[in-house]
């Protein structure tokens, strides 16, 4: 249904704080927990489950392809709500941020070790539209990747 960009679940008000916070104590890496750096937020209205998936997509991804620390910050910017999940993994080239954002698509060296299908980038994306929002997928100086997700505060 993700991958289809279907949601049937209604919008409520949600705290993205709390939702992070209870996916940090399931979702830690065994190396090094995951860093939270959690901003003030107001209350959301979000497809609760829809959002979390798009979270924990992210923080695969940074599990799989990034390396330690991997740090999950939230702030509220003007009328915008940014999570971004922040790895020190080799980043993705600008040139195939836009590619990897369709389904069934990785980079190369995705590839040779793969055990996905290539749709978790493509989910996230769907998602974020979904609330009238974006995904970014910035590199960070110092290596590795910032993958931001932006969703309106009033959506």
């Amino acid at each position: 249904d993700f991958a289809r960009g279907e949601v049937s679940e209604p919008l409520e008000d949600a705290d993205i704080n709390g939702i992070i916070a209870r996916l940090s104590e399931t979702t830690g890496r065994r190396s090094e927990p995951l860093k939270l750096t959690l901003g003030n937020l107001p209350p959301v209205r979000i497809h609760r489950k829809a959002l979390t998936r798009a979270i924990v997509n992210l923080l695969e991804n940074a599990r799989k392809y990034g390396a330690d620390p991997i740090t999950l910050k939230t702030r509220a910017d003007g009328d915008e709500i940014q999570i971004d999940i922040l790895d020190r993994g080799p980043g993705i080239p600008q040139s195939e941020v836009e590619r990897l954002k369709r389904p069934f698509t990785r980079l190369e060296s995705a590839r040779t070790d793969a055990t996905g299908t290539g749709l978790g980038l493509a989910i996230v994306e769907r998602i974020a539209r979904l609330h009238k929002g974006s995904l970014e997928l910035i590199g960070r100086e110092g290596g590795g990747l910032i993958a931001r997700l932006k969703i309106p505060s009033g959506n």
